[in-house]
């Protein structure tokens, strides 16, 4: 005999910048389930694959090969579940499309696109570092969408355009025929002032889009129904409404971590390691622009008050090098799990590497990148691939003990405990390092908070719902195991 269902069940499309998936998500006896029912690879293409005249550097998404795999993924949760009530998109942050009558201008550039560094010292002949931050209250990263815009300033598509969505807003858009901009994404791109809560109006018109951004709406409102036609496509037998979910990932991952108090700081450990604490208001001292930290948006006007690191990305890449050197030999493919296992025995590394510095940003040869860093700083380059997994793990631990911590004293309080969220709560070295080096506990889960605080910010929005779910972080802890580190032995800070 099945559980009780309370409520009819909902699909999460989470966008990833190395993957994407579709799940469903329903409420059985107070406790969240989800399903996984499609997952499909994402990741930077040449962007002169599609444009033959594009410089052989510029970088871009497969945006038309993802709503490919969005639709197939909806098709297949509507033949698990004709009776999915809505449907709620996340993605990564920043990243655009442009349109103009309806249609988009070219493709969907890569924050990681060659263009936007050479853009920064343009956009900062106007506007300092330092005034930015107190319109926006951003962390310098020369990928904000501001740096982007002023890259496309040089090119002709911009001034062409009458509408500009992020990465989650065109989905929406593909899927309701809705224009609508976000607001937890919204705030991730410097063109939101923090202080007003809206558009800076002296940005916008300085970067081009001034009457080109959509109309803001907050997680939970809804964007519009699904369009008739994929409707009938996907096989849906009543009206489905798109619901605006707290759509910049990490926003969604906050929202769903089980924080034990105000005290609290959280990891959000994926592609990228975000590592801070929630707070009430923006931090838009001097001291936190110095320190690198920004303010994003997340739920219920909270302030996502943190600091943006290379995470497991340095794995991944590291991994990927590797196995095109093993495929070029004939050998068999190099597996992280047996290099983590084994990196748990060894002796912690005498130097390390500082997972923000900008030559670890870029893809290709990040194991020559990493030995090349460590010889800078007076260490011998690593003799195993062991050895390089274990230098990533206890410097990412590193890095992510002492931000959280320099979070919680900027943002007024003593840290009394982490929580480490997403793929990264997986590593157990990963997690008992950071509980030793910052020297407090560190709960760990679940994975898949992402698609949690989608679901749940969909579930809340249900009329037969919002009661059920009205405090996300008591059903997440009903819903999930989670794993606990105590710190050991007397350690001190990187």
């Amino acid at each position: 005999m099945s559980p009780k269902q309370t409520q009819r069940p909902v699909a999460a499309i989470d966008l990833g910048a190395t993957s994407g998936r579709v799940m469903i998500g329903e409420l059985v006896d107070g406790r969240i389930q989800l399903t996984l029912v499609h997952r499909f690879a994402n990741g930077p293409v040449a962007l002169s694959e599609f444009e033959t005249d594009a410089s052989s550097q510029s970088l871009a998404w497969d945006i038309d090969g993802l709503w490919s795999q969005i639709k197939v993924g909806l098709k297949k949760a509507f033949e698990l579940r004709a009776d999915i009530a809505s449907i709620g998109v996340d993605s990564w942050a920043v990243d655009y499309a442009l349109l103009k009558d309806g249609r988009r201008l070219g493709q969907v550039r890569h924050y990681r696109d060659p263009r936007n560094e050479l853009a920064v010292p343009e956009l900062e002949k106007k506007f300092s570092r330092a005034e930015l931050f107190e319109r926006n209250g951003l962390q310098f990263l020369p990928f904000n969408t501001i740096y982007q815009l002023e890259a496309e300033q040089q090119e002709q598509r911009l001034a062409s355009a009458d509408q500009l969505l992020l990465v989650p807003d065109y989905i929406n858009w593909l899927l309701t025929g809705q224009a609508r901009c976000e607001w937890t994404n919204a705030s991730t791109t410097g063109l939101l002032n923090q202080r007003t809560g809206t558009w800076d109006q002296e940005l916008v018109r300085e970067l081009g889009v001034a009457y080109k951004l959509a109309q803001i709406v907050y997680p939970g409102e809804t964007v519009g129904s699904l369009l008739p036609e994929l409707a009938q496509e996907f096989g849906a037998t009543n009206s489905v409404q798109v619901v605006a979910v707290a759509s910049h990932d990490t926003a969604s991952a906050v929202a769903a971590t089980p924080l034990a108090s105000e005290k609290s700081a959280y990891i959000s450990c994926g592609t990228w390691g975000l590592a801070g604490v929630e707070l009430t208001e923006p931090v838009l001292t001097s001291q936190a622009q110095r320190a690198g930290f920004t303010n994003e948006l997340g739920l219920e006007g909270s302030v996502r008050f943190l600091k943006n690191v290379t995470g497991t990305f340095l794995l991944s890449e590291s991994l990927s090098y590797w196995n095109l050197q093993a495929k070029q030999a004939g050998d068999a493919e190099v597996q992280l799990d047996d290099l983590l296992a084994e990196a748990q025995r060894l002796p912690v590394p005498q130097v390390l590497i500082d997972p923000q510095e900008e030559q670890f940003l870029a893809p290709g040869k990040m194991p020559v990148r990493i030995s090349e860093a460590i010889i800078d700083a007076g260490g011998f380059a690593p003799e195993s691939k062991v050895e390089l997994i274990r230098i990533i793990i206890e410097s990412l631990a590193s890095s992510f003990a002492s931000q959280t911590h320099e979070a919680a004293r900027l943002g007024g309080f003593d840290l009394e405990d982490i929580h480490i969220v997403g793929g990264g709560s997986q590593g157990e070295l990963l997690c008992q390092r950071i509980a030793d080096l910052a020297r407090v506990p560190v709960t760990a889960g679940p994975v898949e908070c992402t698609a949690l605080g989608n679901v749940l910010v969909q579930l809340r929005a249900l009329p037969e719902g919002s009661h059920r779910v009205n405090d996300l972080r008591a059903v997440v802890r009903r819903s999930t195991v989670l794993h606990h580190y105590q710190p050991v032995g007397a350690l001190k800070l990187a």
